[in-house]
């Protein structure tokens, strides 16, 4: 009797997986898309993952005809009713635990966020890992819809390009992070439709390419920055490892370049002290030829490093014009505000956060560039030296 009375105690403790779901129950939402549309409506698209054919009845192996994703876009004013009306219409439930990448319209980033992103950041399927990009030259769902390159989604494609650092990459938290304070500009990696001849025989208008940044002040578009500008941000981000530097081989721009890629960057910010804010930034990284059509031999001393001397001008320059480029439109993605708030918070209680963007517009910066050639590659001349 002893043994059966403790093992009635027991039972409550023994639990099954009474709650649990099925994959193949599951709408799994690896892309999401708000844009603004017509008399105020949010427009949601939900890039789903097509069905594995194993999950379906009376489908054969190997059939082209099962799709490897689903698009669905639907308007309203809210999120959680898009949601409601979008389960209303899929045979699954919405799943949105492995969410890769938010997209973010360009006509919502023009006239203002808001709070169209606040189901991010309280819902707790989201992964704040996640990536935010906006769309530029049209909408979110043409972007979905568009067949990649050595990808089957979309949004894979993308997120590759991102983790491989070719491009500006900004996570979820990061982005919410500078929302959060007056002094942060959040940035936006910006995503590209254009017209592409390598998708005409597919049928399809648009092609997809990673481009430039979108730059906020406070929750709508301040400037935007091309893929070239995007170099200078990466670097005051730490990131400047991989970027390419093209310089002509004469004193005047010519057909005739040398290329060189970045294989070691670094860059330190210091901040003078005094009654107002003043920054030096210095840049420092090695770099390997990678293209050489100079008919001059690089064993040569002074032409190398005549050559590695135009490199670090036309980082400076670059960095010098980006750098003017934010202080004119009063916003700091780079966080020039927050060296100040954690070096000098004397300071900073009298610069104000409030008024960091105003008082970020005539902050001096110098900047100064250490580039050393660490390889020439395979060969140390080009083949007309």
């Amino acid at each position: 009797m002893r043994r059966v009375a403790a093992l009635l105690l027991l039972l409550p403790l023994l639990t099954g997986c009474w709650g649990r779901l099925e994959l193949a129950d599951l709408a799994l939402v690896i892309a999401l898309g708000v844009d603004l549309a017509d008399n105020g409506l949010y427009e949601f698209t939900f890039g789903i993952v097509g069905p594995p054919v194993s999950h379906m009845k009376n489908a054969p192996q190997g059939d082209a005809g099962i799709p490897s994703r689903i698009v669905v876009t639907q308007r309203g004013r809210s999120f959680a009713g898009v949601l409601r009306e979008i389960e209303l219409r899929l045979p699954r439930r919405i799943n949105l635990t492995h969410t890769l990448v938010v997209f973010i319209g360009e006509r919502l980033a023009e006239h203002g966020l808001g709070d169209a992103l606040d189901f991010v950041l309280r819902a707790p399927e989201f992964r704040l890992q996640g990536l935010i990009v906006m769309v530029r030259g049209g909408p979110v769902r043409t972007l979905l819809e568009t067949e990649p390159l050595m990808e089957n989604l979309q949004t894979k494609a993308l997120t590759e390009i991102a983790k491989a650092h070719i491009g500006l990459e900004v996570r979820l938290w990061e982005f919410f992070s500078a929302r959060a304070t007056t002094y942060r500009a959040p940035l936006l990696p910006v995503i590209e439709l254009m017209e592409s001849p390598d998708t005409g025989a597919k049928g399809q208008r648009y092609a997809a390419r990673l481009g430039g940044a979108a730059v906020l002040r406070g929750d709508r578009v301040a400037l935007y920055l091309d893929a070239r500008e995007v170099r200078a941000i990466k670097w005051l981000r730490g990131r400047g490892r991989d970027g390419v530097i093209t310089v002509p081989c004469g004193d005047e721009p010519g057909p005739e370049s040398v290329s060189f890629r970045v294989v070691q960057a670094g860059h330190r910010v210091r901040l003078h002290r005094g009654g107002k804010p003043a920054f030096a930034v210095a840049l420092r990284g090695r770099l390997r030829v990678t293209e050489m059509q100079c008919p001059r031999p690089l064993v040569e001393p002074q032409v190398h490093e005549q050559l590695v001397q135009r490199a670090e001008a036309e980082l400076r320059d670059l960095m010098e014009q980006v750098i003017a480029k934010l202080q004119e439109a009063g916003v700091d993605p780079v966080f020039f505000g927050e060296h100040v708030r954690a070096l000098r918070p004397g300071l900073w209680r009298t610069v104000g956060e409030e008024r960091w963007g105003e008082t970020w517009r005539e902050v001096p910066v110098t900047v100064s560039v250490d580039l050393r050639l660490h390889t020439t590659g395979l060969m140390r001349n080009p083949l007309r030296s």
